[in-house]
């Protein structure tokens, strides 16, 4: 029988056709993990990474050839600033008046001066109020932190030839001030004041630095030393002085220079205590009177009177040490902040310059021991300055006629005259007639 050709494509879309997969079964997608990404993503921050590393170390060498250049171009005549290690400081108790470690500024000398050195301790006033050394605490003078790296030496730190001619070849040493009172400061407890501590160690300072000097230079072996201070730093210097002569058995000579420190309690001119007040609010602030270099003038005092010391006339009949003192008869400094006396010195009024004759008499007073000394030497100038060592007063002729503060001091020092004085006793007119007052 024969179908028709319908009938047997009927029956083809009839049947269904169905592969079932032998040995396996069917199972539904997974998606990938998106390991791959991180791991992308791990790699592109790293390789971020080694670029901000290469630029900072290609900065960072930047720098160190910027610094390198500064030192050869600078510390062959400034001093490069020297930080005591913390635990060498911590040690001996020495901070400053933030807690940080205390330094100096240094400069090596040259043969034939290796061992002869010149160490000053630079002027800088005092904080005689817990606020005053708040505030202290924030700048270089009170703080190692704050101090710049290189501080330049002049006047009798210069190492020029032509302007330093006897001194320009010696080891100098310029301590950084940052205790607030002169060296001498000997507090034991530690301050607080508006969340921060505050640390009046100065002897405690002048101690660790000689100390190290001592360890880590040729201090130990030198021959000659100047012990140099200026203003604040003249009255440290005054008290240290002995005490340095016997810290220092191997030196052979120690002489002091006092620069623009001859300051005196002069309550008459003006019916004011100023200076009497700073000196006494910083002696006992910083609990001076327990430091060690001063107590041979003090424990022949009442407590009451002892801040005395810090007078560097009247400390002047309890010291050793051969001393050279430099002073102006109308210093500057005291004129405006101990007299009140602050006018343009061609303007002053007529009872402002009975003020300056005033203290020019009592300064003129109260130097008569020194005068009269057959070892120690004086140069009293009347032109209205103040600090003269470390400036370009020190080669300067001050006034017409006048010597300048650096001939003065190499007549004394070498002996050309052992009891150099020199005195421009004139009224205030007329010194502002003949001084220099650029100088």
């Amino acid at each position: 029988m024969v179908m028709a050709e319908s009938d047997v494509q009927s029956k083809e879309e009839g049947k269904t056709m169905v592969f079932i997969p032998v040995g396996r079964t069917l199972q539904r997608p997974t998606i990938l993990p998106t390991t791959c990404s991180f791991r992308r993503l791990y790699v592109h921050v790293c390789l971020f990474a080694v670029v901000v590393i290469v630029i900072l170390v290609l900065r960072a060498i930047s720098n160190v050839r910027v610094v390198f250049v500064q030192y050869h171009s600078s510390s062959d005549t400034d001093g490069e600033l020297v930080v005591l290690p913390e635990k060498f400081a911590v040690s001996r108790g020495a901070y400053c008046l933030d807690g940080s470690s205390p330094g100096y500024y240094i400069r090596y000398g040259k043969s034939p001066n290796l061992n002869k050195w010149i160490i000053h301790l630079p002027a800088g006033a005092w904080c005689s109020s817990v606020e005053d050394c708040y505030s202290r605490s924030f700048t270089e003078l009170g703080s190692s932190v704050e101090a710049p790296m290189f501080r330049a030496f002049n006047g009798i730190l210069s190492p020029s030839e032509s302007e330093n001619p006897k001194f320009h070849m010696w080891n100098m040493v310029d301590f950084l001030y940052c205790d607030g009172g002169s060296f001498l400061g000997n507090r034991n407890n530690v301050i607080s004041h508006k969340s921060k501590k505050l640390y009046l160690a100065g002897f405690q300072v002048f101690n660790a630095l000689i100390d190290y000097l001592v360890e880590h230079t040729e201090l130990k072996g030198a021959d000659q030393v100047i012990l140099i201070g200026s203003s604040a730093g003249g009255v440290g210097a005054t008290v240290n002085a002995d005490y340095l002569r016997k810290r220092l058995t191997g030196v052979n000579s120690l002489h002091l220079v006092v620069d623009g420190a001859m300051f005196v309690d002069n309550p008459e001119q003006t019916r004011q205590q100023v200076m009497r007040n700073i000196f006494k609010n910083t002696f006992y602030l910083h609990n001076i009177q327990g430091a060690e270099s001063i107590q041979e003038c003090t424990q022949k005092l009442p407590g009451d009177d002892q801040w005395q010391c810090l007078q560097p006339t009247f400390f002047y009949k309890h010291l050793f040490t051969p001393v050279f003192f430099l002073n102006s008869l109308h210093d500057a400094w005291y004129s405006k902040n101990a007299m009140g006396v602050n006018c343009p010195f061609s303007t002053c009024s007529q009872s402002d310059i009975n003020i300056l004759d005033q203290h020019r008499s009592s300064l003129l007073s109260r130097a008569s021991s020194i005068l009269q000394s057959l070892q120690d030497g004086i140069y009293l100038t009347s032109c209205p300055v103040h600090t003269m060592t470390m400036n370009k007063r020190f080669s300067s002729q001050l006034s017409e006629g006048g010597i300048s503060p650096q001939n003065a001091l190499m007549k004394w020092y070498f002996h050309q005259v052992p009891n150099y004085t020199f005195v421009e006793n004139i009224d205030f007119r007329k010194a502002t007639a003949v001084c220099k007052l650029d100088s």
